[in-house]
């Protein structure tokens, strides 16, 4: 089962808000791929699907850093589509794990591209404000600031929509007869362990100790619950 053309046009909806989020309006977090494909799945009505998808996402998401002009892989679009996709095409569940693999690739892939949008975004929005007149009026200060707004919106919305084909296309096409089934809960954790190891040089060696104290600790409490 794909989404239906209704649950695609919210899909690319969802897309355009969280592009937005990433840098141009709020800043909610909403973009972080975990929330994002969350969203993706629950617009085709199955959010735990999404949100499976999502957990996998945002833990080789953990070590980005989107700070100031620096150049990084956006996960809000991508994550919308393939977290929709996913969970559309689990009813009924077929090669989950296979179908899981195709989709994180596809978002990664998606990523980057969504990442050499935003660069290229910020070039015309540079050229785009230009040099401000003399007596420049409100009305034309709102327009220059509008209209990147809404040029962010549509990437966001068009990135969704290719995520969105691409991934039908695939699905559609590959045989997964021939692919070892693993349980997805399995593939999560072992993302999860994966995207935390990425990222711990993030802490710096010298917090290092704190941070398998807080592991430690997060274990134990685990474990007497």
């Amino acid at each position: 089962m794909i989404p239906t053309a209704a649950q695609t046009a919210v899909l690319a909806l969802l897309g355009g808000l969280v592009a937005l989020d990433g840098t141009s309006v709020g800043q909610f977090m909403v973009s972080r791929p975990f929330v994002a494909a969350a969203l993706g799945g629950l617009a085709v009505g199955r959010p735990m699907l999404g949100i499976q998808a999502g957990i996998v996402l945002e833990a080789l998401h953990l070590a980005v850093l989107p700070v100031g002009a620096a150049k990084y892989p956006e996960g809000g679009p991508a994550s919308v589509a393939v977290g929709g996709v996913f969970a559309a095409s689990q009813s009924p569940p077929v090669a989950a794990s296979a179908t899981l693999l195709v989709a994180v690739l596809v978002a990664l892939a998606l990523e980057w591209v969504g990442g050499y949008s935003v660069e290229r975004m910020r070039q015309f929005n540079v050229r785009f404000a230009g040099s401000p007149p003399e007596g420049v009026t409100p009305r034309e200060v709102a327009r220059r600031h509008l209209t990147p707004v809404a040029v962010d919106f549509a990437r966001g919305a068009v990135l969704t929509l290719v995520g969105v084909g691409v991934l039908d296309l695939l699905l559609g096409t590959i045989d997964f007869s021939g692919f070892p089934e693993i349980a997805v809960g399995t593939v999560v954790r072992l993302a999860v362990v994966a995207g935390v190891a990425s990222a711990l040089r993030l802490f710096g060696r010298g917090n290092y100790p704190f941070f398998l104290a807080g592991a430690a600790a997060g274990a134990a409490v685990a474990w007497l619950r």
